[in-house]
């Protein structure tokens, strides 16, 4: 998280939850934000949904019917934690909620109760009763976990009815916190301002790319399609990146001018088009294999109403979105440590190396179902089907994967509070943190994780509040990690909702992933699962160069039962102290699994 210029903020003490809606914003449409606090990827509407179309590949004989239990399991916990979802159901809410039984799956009835529910929800409905609920939370400012929850569900819905997450990054930035652009931020009114700019009517655009000259080659095609290709091209305005834009073209590239471009704002114009092109230059690849048409990252977009013209990079993909990703000097050393020293047994080294070029395929390849399904291969590679098990293919990954991802979610988001503190104000942290008991030396997040559980350091927490009132999305964050994990009992609690929701996680990208292959479709959603799942991969993989580097393994099976070990060694030693306090004594074994 970033912290903003809060200046021109008037009556910050009755601002509070308005300056934490805007900075839970900044921080959960940031690239690299941790998974933790991003935007969630379905809401309960989109779990509706989700329901009904899993409900329809039942009856079409794609999916067992066994399939929907996860998802039922999901929606119903999405619905308990929605306060907005319980003010439109209103106090029949539980009652609706009871017909939804998940080891109890009967399809007509349970369809007839999911539309139902749906229809509450649908043509913004939700939407709207979010904005409700949300107006009522803020302008109290005390309840700031579901402020967060909700705020997070109403960005899911901005992003899936069509508006960019770019534009509304854009949007909350310029409102709340670019002083020059806007006057004073004095109540909590101005929410509905905020609201009020995104009205979701629709604009039309021209967007121009330079792309490849073989576009020439079929252009009397795409001016069906309101797209000319052409060398030249006149400015929209007098920016200086216009006129940049205008003269890079190379004499091997055209310009290609797509008109009435319709989308909510300039990104999702460019994104939907982009789309078209991208289809158009795969048709023309399938005939002709040797070149395939592309078109460069920079564009220019014109609003046509009035003209209003934005220079657009291409925005990061998500499947290359994480926080993995090293330095071309450092990925170079890590190449050569892994060439050098990284042994497994030959069928083991085979899976690794099929894996890595699956991984390397999905990097490249345009896409999105291509993506999905290189980087699901990948993880199928790794963990094959076990003969010997009775589970399905699912389970059997999700036994194996899970206790990975398990291993250091805890230790992350300490790292991740650990760089939100430095970035806030270093020399103040390092003082305070060298007060705290537990403090260690050599190790920065035994340090962050003892100033942040133990009761000893209660009164250093309390004088951090007091320096964060103009950052309450920060000082709820230490208070929120306080609070998740101040004793053996609530680590367990965290750690067995974070494997809860890492299954159904996996079986969502398990069913995208089978809907793609059986109907050539995906949901609107897949961006975020695509980005999740390469995660996912990349921390079984690490853990298994870091393994075989180390010499403590000959196989993939053997990293398995190793981290499974492991896993539940902690699980069990927090259940023996589950009644326990942390300290001194034992918050390293409890928290981070230290000895």
């Amino acid at each position: 998280m970033r912290k903003t210029s809060s200046s021109h903020w008037k009556n910050l003490k009755d601002l509070q939850g308005l300056l934490f809606f805007a900075q839970t914003i900044d921080e959960m449409l940031f690239e690299y934000t941790l998974d933790s606090y991003k935007p969630m990827a379905l809401n309960c509407r989109l779990l509706c949904i989700e329901c009904l179309n899993t409900i329809d590949e039942v009856r079409n004989g794609y999916m067992p019917k066994k399939n929907l239990q996860s998802v039922l399991e999901e929606l119903k916990w999405s619905l308990d934690k929605d306060i907005a979802a319980k003010d439109i159901l209103g106090k029949k809410f539980e009652f609706y909620t009871s017909k939804i039984k998940p080891n109890e799956i009967k399809l007509d009835a349970l369809e007839n109760i999911i539309k139902f529910i749906y229809n509450h929800f649908s043509s913004r409905k939700y939407l709207e009763q979010l904005k409700l609920t949300l107006t009522r939370l803020v302008k109290d400012g005390n309840e700031k976990d579901k402020i967060r929850n909700l705020t997070s569900s109403y960005l899911t819905e901005l992003i899936n009815y069509g508006y960019h997450p770019n534009h509304i990054d854009y949007q909350n930035f310029h409102f709340f916190f670019d002083s020059t652009k806007v006057g004073e931020i004095s109540k909590t009114e101005q929410l509905n301002d905020f609201f009020d700019l995104f009205n979701f009517e629709p604009s039309e655009y021209i967007v121009v790319f330079i792309g490849s000259i073989l576009f020439r080659e079929f252009k009397a095609t795409l001016n069906e399609h309101d797209i000319v290709v052409t060398k030249t091209y006149n400015c929209f305005s007098k920016i200086p990146q216009d006129l940049a834009f205008k003269n890079s073209r190379k004499d091997n590239e055209s310009f290609i001018i797509c008109s009435n471009v319709k989308g909510l704002d300039h990104h999702s114009a460019r994104e939907n088009i982009e789309k078209f092109l991208g289809q158009a230059t795969n048709l023309f690849n399938f005939f002709h294999h040797k070149e395939k048409p592309k078109i460069n990252d920079i564009s220019v977009v014109s609003r046509k109403s009035d003209n209003y013209v934005v220079i657009i990079d291409k925005p990061i993909k998500s499947i290359l979105k994480t926080k993995y990703d090293e330095y071309p000097n450092i990925a170079a050393t890590s190449v050569e440590k892994v060439l050098s020293e990284f042994k497994l047994n030959g069928e083991s080294t085979y899976r690794f190396s099929r894996s890595i070029d699956l991984h390397s395929a999905a990097l490249t390849a345009t896409a999105t179902e291509n993506q999905m399904l290189d980087l699901w291969a990948a993880l199928e590679t790794l963990i094959p089907k076990s003969s010997e098990s009775n589970k399905d293919r699912i389970v059997q990954i999700c036994d194996k994967l899970i206790p990975f991802l398990q291993l250091n979610y805890i230790e992350k988001q300490f790292v991740e509070l650990n760089e939100d503190l430095k970035s806030w104000d270093s020399v103040y942290i390092d003082k305070a943190i060298k007060k705290a008991k537990g403090y260690d030396s050599s190790n920065e997040i035994v340090s962050i994780a003892a100033f942040t559980t133990l009761d000893e350091n209660k009164s250093l927490r309390l004088d951090l509040y007091n320096e964060l009132e103009d950052f309450p999305l920060l000082k709820n964050r230490i208070f929120s990690v306080h609070k998740m994990f101040n004793c053996p009992k609530n680590i367990k609690k965290v750690l067995d909702r974070h494997y809860t929701k890492i299954s159904w996680h996996l079986r969502r990208i398990y069913r995208t992933r089978s809907l793609i292959i059986h109907s050539g479709s995906y949901p609107t959603y897949t961006q975020i699962l695509i980005e999740h799942l390469h995660n996912y991969l990349d921390i079984f993989i690490r853990k298994l160069m870091e393994f075989g580097t180390e010499e403590r393994i000959s196989t993939i099976e053997q990293a398995i039962l190793e981290i499974s070990t492991i896993v539940d060694y902690h699980n069990d030693l927090l259940d023996k102290h589950k009644d326990e306090e942390l300290t001194l004594d034992n918050f390293k074994e409890s928290l981070l699994g230290m000895e």
